[in-house]
């Protein structure tokens, strides 16, 4: 087209047109540079996912290390861990890492000559010391068959004499499964190894094949729900409504698939959910509650007629709960910052960015709480409200200075906007000691059951998972009042067969936090 033929008015037409297709075009270029921006964050994001380190201590350029994890965390040969005998409680006096073997039964081997005499001279020989070596020792498991014979006597006279025969039982105490031959410590091995140790059954009937017991998963997962139906249930139910009494909690969910849902695709996502006390509270609880969906209408389910406080980690269905204190967790806003930096390009200088310096004002929070340990719950408020609420007012004014400029769509944007939807939730902290600074106590009792999805994958069914969530339920309890996993569920599937489990007062007296729970059940010591 030959311009110098056009007329003004068709010349400047055009050159509005055009400049419309480069208006047009500019935007279509910032639309693009903007998702090769969020495609690349997520892709460094993935690589660090994999490759990287899960912790989330920033590491700046200078800082990486240049050691296979082998190497880190492998010691010297001269450093190898010494059998102690403690006896009493004393300073260490150098770094040597020693085991504590003064609960394990001993054996000792003496290694003396038979002859006594000296060979060259022939008179006795004296006696001048001791080279002790100590060894531990594993003995492989031992299985035996216990069989309980129970006489039945009867009187001739009476039936001679046209009474009514009466039938006499000595007692003999009641299997934990009806008609099964699953012992309490056979059972509590199975549920260890399974949920305390992440050992799918599919793996333990191997074991148990190679010792020449035909002991399919089939039937241990029979046993597993049969307890449930039998006990568990009926003590997580009552473990929920103990819980549900507490000034203190804290929630989070995971994912769990289960293959045979009701009208569900087997590729669905399912949850477990989970409730924790406070560390404030006298109760130690941890509960698992297996659902279908992650909807908030199983929150308030489960959270019915509570009314205190709840941390979370900012998962939106909480806050549809009525009269409830809702915490957030700075833990989970500090990783949206992480992420951000994660997902910067290489030649970034991340000491400059906004990012970087909004992850060092919390990390200042986190610092101030490790000061705080040992401390009341009063004096923890009080050193809050004198040091952390400075950090928190610079931090949140900063945060919706830079939210002014973020750019949309990036991880930054993605923390800003976190940062101030929790603003309320997160500051509530300070207004109580007891409150903890993350959901992290949450995190830690689910983690047990992500490290054994991991081994087992998926729930066959609903039943199944229910059993699953009820036994992680007890175990978690358990460990976190100090009890040995396997020796608890020992005693307790002795103890059910012998009380009213409909009963709350017996019930009550067998529960992991229960103060009249025999003392050897108790890890009193660290080894």
């Amino acid at each position: 087209m030959n311009l110098r033929n056009l007329s003004q008015e068709e010349l400047i037409k055009k050159i509005n047109m055009l400049e419309e297709r480069i208006k047009r075009q500019d935007n279509e270029i910032n639309v693009l540079s903007e998702q090769l921006n969020w495609y690349s964050q997520q892709i460094r994001l993935q690589q660090k996912k994999l490759f990287g380190s899960s912790s989330e201590k920033i590491v700046l350029p200078d800082q990486i290390s240049l050691f296979d994890e082998i190497e880190i965390e492998s010691t010297p040969i001269k450093a190898e861990p010494k059998l102690e005998e403690v006896t009493y409680k004393r300073k260490k006096k150098n770094n040597k890492r020693g085991i504590d073997i003064s609960s394990l039964p001993a054996v000792t081997k003496i290694y003396d000559l038979e002859n006594k005499n000296c060979p060259d001279c022939g008179e006795p020989l004296r006696k001048i010391g001791e080279n002790i070596r100590k060894e531990l020792v594993y003995h492989p498991a031992k299985y035996e068959v216990i069989e309980h014979v129970q006489y039945v006597y009867t009187c001739d006279r009476c039936e001679e004499d046209s009474l009514k025969s009466k039938i006499f039982k000595a007692d003999m105490k009641a299997s934990v499964i009806y008609k099964s031959f699953a012992s309490p410590s056979l059972l509590s091995y199975i549920i260890d190894n399974k949920f305390n140790k992440a050992l799918p059954l599919y793996r333990q009937e191997v074991m148990f094949n190679q010792i020449g017991l035909k002991l399919s998963r089939q039937t241990m997962a029979n046993w597993m729900i049969k307890l449930h139906d039998e006990y568990f249930k009926r003590m997580t139910d009552y473990m929920h409504k103990t819980l549900l009494q507490s000034e203190y909690l804290h929630a989070d969910e995971t994912t769990n698939q289960v293959l045979n849902v009701p009208d569900q695709k087997p590729t669905t996502k399912s949850y477990m959910w989970v409730y924790k006390t406070g560390r404030s509270e006298d109760k130690q609880i941890v509960h698992f509650i297996y659902e279908n969906t992650r909807g908030h209408e199983h929150a308030k389910k489960h959270l019915e007629g509570y009314h205190n406080i709840l941390q979370t980690d900012g998962y939106q269905a909480y806050d549809k709960l009525d009269d409830i204190r809702h915490m957030g967790c700075w833990a989970h806003c500090r990783r949206k910052y992480l992420e951000a930096l994660d997902g910067a390009p290489s030649d970034t200088d991340l000491k400059g960015t906004a990012s970087y310096r909004l992850l060092h004002k919390i990390n200042k929070l986190f610092t101030l709480e490790k000061k705080l340990k040992g401390k009341s719950y009063e004096e923890i408020k009080d050193t809050r409200q004198k040091e952390a609420k400075p950090i928190i007012d610079d931090f949140f004014k900063d945060v919706k200075e830079c939210a002014k400029v973020a750019v949309e769509k990036t991880k930054l944007s993605q923390a800003l906007t976190y940062s101030i939807n929790q603003e309320e939730n997160l500051r509530l902290y300070l207004e109580d000691g007891r409150i903890e600074i993350s959901n992290n106590r949450a995190e830690n009792s689910i983690r047990p059951f992500c490290v054994g999805r991991r081994n087992w994958l998926f729930s066959n069914t609903v039943k199944g998972a229910e059993a699953s969530a009820a036994i992680y339920s007890l175990l978690e309890t358990a460990k976190l009042n100090n009890l040995k996993p396997y020796d608890y569920f020992e005693y307790l599937l002795t103890a059910l067969t012998e009380i009213d489990i409909n009963d709350d007062k017996e019930l009550e007296k067998i529960m992991p936090w229960s103060k009249s729970l025999p003392e050897n059940i108790y890890l009193t010591k660290k080894s």
